[in-house]
C-alpha cells in the first residue's frame, strides 16, 4: 500500500529516493504545478498518478488519456504518473509528445472521457505539473482539484488490479489534420511560427501550412528543452519583441507566438503597425 506523501524531505537523501514527496501548494485552483526536485519527487508523481485514478474510479470513469510537452524531465514524470494510474486500475492510452489542445482533441477522437496533460505550461524550466479532467471537454476545477488534493495527501488511495498501458500512434497528425480542415486561409499570408525551442515546433509549421498560410517562416522551431534564447511565453515582453522585430526583419504580415505547451499563441504587431 502506498503511503502519505511527505512534504518535508529533501534530495540527495535515502528517504527522498524511498518516500513520496509531494508539496500541498502544488495543488492549484485548476491544476497542478510543481518544481520538479525540491516540490515533488518521481514518488511523489507516482502518488498524484495513484491519487488520480483513484478519484477518476470514483468517478466512475476508468480510461484516461495521458501526454507530456518537451522539457527534459516530462516523459520521466508521465511515466511515473502512468505507473500510478495503472496501479489504481486504470486503462492508460499514452499519445507520447503532445500539445495540451492535442490531449483534449484526444478526448474526443478516441473516445476517452478522462485526461492527464504533464505540462509546466508558459513556467520555467525546472517546473512541471499536470492539467486533468474527467468529462469531456472540462478540466478540474476548485472542487475536483480539493477532492484529488485531500486523497492523494491522505493516502486515500484505492489499488486495484486491471491496469493497462496502450501507446497510441498518430494522435498529433490527426490533430493537425482536424484543425487544418477546420481554418481556410484565403489571403496570402506571410506568417512566423515563434515556438521558443518548446513543444510546438514539431507541429505549428506544418499545421499553418495546412490551414492555408502561403509562407510560414519558422522562428526557434527547432526542439531544445535547454530554452537558449528565452523561455517560451508569448506573454512575455522578451519573446514579444523578437517576434516583432522578425517581423520587420522578413517583411512578414505577423508573427504567431506559441508557449511551451501550445495552449496559448500571441501575435505580435502586423507589419503596418
Amino acid at each position: 500500500m502506498f503511503s502519505a506523501p511527505r512534504a518535508d524531505l529533501v534530495p540527495n537523501t535515502a528517504a527522498y529516493e524511498n518516500e513520496a514527496l509531494v508539496k500541498p501548494t502544488g495543488f492549484r485552483e485548476y491544476d497542478a504545478r510543481w518544481l520538479f526536485g525540491p516540490e515533488i519527487n518521481l514518488l511523489g508523481v507516482q502518488a498524484l498518478g495513484l491519487g488520480l485514478g483513484t478519484y477518476i474510479q470514483e468517478l466512475g470513469q476508468s480510461k484516461i488519456v495521458v501526454g507530456h510537452d518537451f522539457r527534459s524531465y516530462s516523459s520521466s514524470i508521465k511515466n511515473a504518473l502512468i505507473l500510478g494510474l495503472i496501479s489504481a486500475g486504470c486503462e492508460v492510452h499514452d499519445i507520447g509528445l503532445a500539445l495540451s489542445p492535442t490531449a483534449y482533441f484526444a478526448q474526443f477522437d478516441l473516445d476517452i472521457p478522462c485526461v492527464a496533460m504533464v505540462t509546466a505550461s508558459h513556467n520555467e524550466n525546472g517546473w512541471t505539473g499536470v492539467k486533468m479532467g474527467a468529462q469531456k471537454p472540462l478540466t478540474f476545477g476548485p472542487d475536483e482539484m480539493s477532492r484529488l488534493k485531500d486523497i492523494v495527501l491522505n493516502a486515500k488511495f484505492v489499488e486495484r488490479d486491471g491496469g493497462k498501458l496502450i501507446r497510441v500512434q498518430g494522435e498529433a497528425q490527426r490533430y493537425i489534420d482536424d484543425v487544418a480542415k477546420r481554418a481556410s486561409v484565403t489571403r496570402p499570408l506571410k506568417v512566423i511560427a515563434a515556438c521558443g525551442n518548446g513543444t510546438a515546433g514539431a507541429f505549428v509549421v506544418e499545421a499553418l501550412q495546412k490551414m492555408g498560410v502561403a509562407e510560414v517562416v519558422p522562428m526557434d522551431t527547432d526542439l531544445d528543452f535547454t530554452f537558449p534564447k528565452y523561455n517560451p511565453n508569448p506573454e512575455d515582453a522578451e519573446m514579444l519583441h523578437a517576434m516583432a522585430h522578425a517581423v520587420r526583419e522578413t517583411g512578414a504580415d505577423l508573427a504567431f507566438g506559441f508557449d511551451g505547451d501550445g495552449d496559448r499563441c500571441g501575435s505580435s504587431p502586423t507589419r503596418s503597425a
